[in-house]
């Protein structure tokens, strides 16, 4: 999940801060747990997982004192299911701003450009998962693509490109483009532990961008990128 906003006057609070959007980038819920047969679950009816999202996010809505807009993107299959069907239904619960993007869907699409005062800020559920010591591969990678494809006019030129899918905490700067890989909002699972249980612990929180067009104009850096993470469980140890 990333804020958007336009001052960094504030403290690192939700509430006080004047936050212009939100941007919920996909996997809302866990989905039908096909390779686990739901055996992780604690709502395994869709529409349990569905609400139980709505009420998380409509508590943050209600206590955002600057009502900014909000936007979702559509995770992937295993998650948010064909064409993020799940997922739309939590953002018109939200009553998220419907947006042009690549991909089809009403409430959320599968990439989102969000321009702010000539700032434009790229986001997308997926990316590739990197090894544990190589981390920052994929989102530097993405970053040389976006470059490319902003330069030959395929693509917006993006400032930001916010990913998430890996469930860590990763940013990379380039001379004139971040690319950021969100937290995640679950704890690890068995398929993290399988290889091994220390290489994919999950980072948990949000991300903060920080908008500046006034800065992006006098050819300074327009973006900002605060990460806000949480303490994981204490896992305590068998005594004998």
């Amino acid at each position: 999940m990333a804020v958007i906003q336009c001052s960094r006057e504030h403290p690192l609070r939700a509430a006080p801060l004047p936050i212009m959007a939100v941007v919920v980038n996909g996997d809302v819920i866990d989905g039908r747990q096909q390779a686990q047969r739901g055996t992780e679950l604690a709502l395994p009816m869709l529409e349990d997982q569905s609400a139980a999202a709505e009420q998380c996010l409509l508590r943050l809505k209600a206590g955002l004192n600057s009502k900014p807009k909000w936007y979702f993107t559509q995770g992937t299959e295993y998650h948010d299911s064909k064409a993020g069907r799940e997922v739309e239904v939590v953002a018109r619960a939200l009553r998220a701003t419907p947006y042009i993007g690549l991909g089809t869907g009403r409430y959320c699409r599968e990439v989102l450009d969000l321009e702010i005062d000539g700032v434009v800020c790229n986001f997308a559920h997926g990316i590739s998962v990197s090894g544990g010591l190589y981390r920052a591969t994929s989102p530097d990678r993405e970053a040389v693509w976006s470059a490319v494809a902003g330069k030959e006019g395929k693509m917006p030129k993006a400032d930001a490109l916010v990913r998430s899918h890996a469930h860590y905490f990763t940013h990379v700067e380039h001379q004139t483009k971040h690319a950021v890989i969100c937290p995640a909002w679950q704890l690890q699972t068995r398929f993290m532990r399988k290889n091994s249980v220390y290489r994919m612990l999950p980072d948990i929180g949000a991300i903060l961008l920080w908008i500046d067009g006034e800065a992006k104009r006098r050819r300074e850096d327009g973006v900002y990128v605060n990460k806000i993470l949480f303490d994981l469980l204490k896992i305590g140890t068998t005594k004998l």
